[in-house]
């Protein structure tokens, strides 16, 4: 009875599990995505001159008539993103990023469905040229494309000024208290220069190709950077504390520019 029972289970499972490890072929996802996706890349192509010559944001506000509310990717898992973000370099070429120190993550959205649709790989970084895109699966391009086929409103980030945080340099000259100290005991420090960046964002309807308005964020890097004493890790602190800060500030403001934005999924 035993041996009966283990043949008739094996039976049953191994056509299911057979059937569960089939999946899509990217050649298929790229062919059903395609039409409308390269019709909306073709929209967002045509916002880069309008987004490079608009004056300097004045005054924060951003006016969404005649269409549903922007949902902006500035959160891992909220629903119904119908917004994108891209730095104003992006648009230069639509398949590869633009030349961007400290990007933020939820930025390149677009450059993903452009450079899938071109190279089938993620898209080229003008910031780590030494880095081999990789190639793009099926699931994670029906994912990437899904949104741009979605995608309703553009945010472009125009960086204003730009100031790189400088490298770590040890001193003993310093207290738990300096505001120039990176991280150690009253006795034994890093001191560093912090970054800086001004920025402003450009929103934009892709459908009507309508400027919406804007608003503008400053992020610095803190006055004290907690990181790990070993020398090899110091400067990862201060640049990781630095890009966090610039993620916080942008999502801050977009979130008083935009205050309808989902908090979680």
């Amino acid at each position: 009875m035993p041996l009966r029972l283990a043949r008739f289970f094996l039976f049953l499972i191994v056509p299911a599990f057979a059937a569960g490890c089939v999946g899509r072929d990217l050649k298929d996802v790229l062919a059903e995505h395609r039409a409308p996706v390269e019709a909306k890349l073709a929209k967002v192509k045509a916002l880069r001159d309008q987004a490079r010559s608009l004056p300097a944001v004045t005054s924060d506000a951003v006016h969404v008539t005649g269409g549903p509310a922007p949902v902006v990717p500035l959160l891992a898992g909220i629903r119904g993103v119908n917004a994108a973000v891209v730095y104003l370099e992006d648009l230069d070429n639509l398949a590869e990023l633009g030349n961007v120190p400290y990007r933020v993550p939820a930025s390149g959205g677009v450059n993903r469905c452009a450079s899938v649709l071109t190279t089938h790989r993620e898209p080229y970084d003008a910031a780590h040229p030494q880095i081999t895109p990789p190639s793009m699966g099926s699931y994670r391009a029906d994912d990437v494309l899904d949104l741009c086929a979605s995608l309703r409103y553009l945010l472009v980030i125009r960086s204003l000024a730009f100031v790189e945080p400088s490298d770590p340099r040890s001193s003993t000259a310093c207290s738990a208290l300096d505001a120039g100290t990176g991280a150690a005991d009253a006795g034994s420090c890093h001191r560093f220069d912090g970054g800086y960046l001004k920025a402003e964002v450009l929103v934009f309807d892709v459908e009507s190709g309508q400027h919406l308005g804007g608003y503008g964020f400053v992020a610095e890097s803190s006055a004290m950077v907690d990181v790990s004493d070993d020398g090899a890790n110091v400067k990862g602190g201060i640049a990781g504390n630095f890009h966090r800060n610039i993620q916080d500030a942008l999502e801050a403001a977009t979130r008083k520019a935009l205050p309808g934005l989902p908090t979680e999924d």
